[in-house]
């Protein structure tokens, strides 16, 4: 597992990579990588939970697998997160969305991505999401923000979002901009709303997505549902974010309350 401490040091912002041992558990070593991401070279398990035992999740605090909130929102109630059977549910409210994330409430740090195969098998209701955020968000905004430094840009992978009023759609976005700061406004991929022959909502899928240097494809179900180039954007670290929210990615009015993101397992392959 690699994890990025982010420390600040006379307004430069440094990135120092602090890697750790292999997961261990017998559970872990035994999950094959699925053929794409073998395939382009990410085979190591990095990342991963099965949800077997009690979530490891911080509220507010550092040092744990799993923070509660993202770090501009107000620091959700235990009552969000359950873990039952071997699945991690979510529960929004009608009028908020709960964010579980990967970074450290106060952003110093916390575990981060740059390119890999991301999985995740879910059930989603209303607007569930499984994202990756730029990791120097927090620290690098407003005029910090470059036109010229495409590295100071906010980068964004919305791996899965879905719409409660479009149950067979799925919503999948690359973002040059997210934030729009710096006088860069944002771009996605066109298309980014891909109608399946399936029904997504209320059913359980796995959703992954596969990023490289010269590529960003999505999956569901382990079958390609689309593929786009990066942007300049793109390659910088991330971290990994599960949402439950009210409506829809198109802002469509909820159609299940309270909503819920019910998660099977997560996991990040490397090289």
């Amino acid at each position: 597992m690699r994890s990025y401490k982010i420390i600040r040091n006379i307004g430069i912002l440094v990135i120092i990579e602090l890697v750790f041992s292999p997961i261990g558990s017998s559970a872990a070593s035994s999950i094959a990588p699925p053929a794409q991401a073998s395939n382009a070279g990410f085979s190591k398990l990095t990342f991963d939970d099965e949800f077997g035992g009690p979530l490891d999740v911080g509220y507010g605090t550092d040092g744990h697998k799993w923070n509660a909130g993202l770090w501009w929102e107000k620091i959700p109630s235990p009552r969000a997160f359950s873990v039952n059977a071997g699945v991690l549910t979510i529960t929004a409210s009608a009028t908020q969305a709960v964010d579980l994330c990967t970074q450290f409430h106060d952003a110093s740090g916390g575990t981060y991505f740059k390119g890999g195969y991301f999985e995740a098998c879910m059930l989603c209701t209303d607007w569930s999401a499984f994202w990756l955020f730029c990791a120097d968000r927090p620290h690098v905004w407003g005029n910090g923000v470059l036109p010229s430094n495409p590295m100071t840009w906010t980068n964004e992978i919305d791996v899965i979002e879905t719409d409660g009023k479009f149950p067979d759609t799925a919503v999948c976005t690359l973002h040059k901009n997210t934030s729009s700061d710096g006088g860069v406004p944002d771009q996605i991929n066109q298309p980014n709303n891909f109608l399946l022959n399936q029904k997504l909502l209320g059913t359980w899928h796995t959703y992954g997505v596969l990023w490289t240097t010269n590529k960003v494809t999505w999956y569901v179900d382990n079958v390609q549902v689309a593929t786009t180039p990066p942007f300049q954007s793109t390659w910088q670290p991330v971290q990994l974010i599960l949402t439950a929210a009210p409506g829809g990615v198109n802002r469509s009015p909820s159609t299940v309350l309270p909503p819920t993101t019910q998660v099977k397992w997560v996991r990040v392959w490397e090289n």
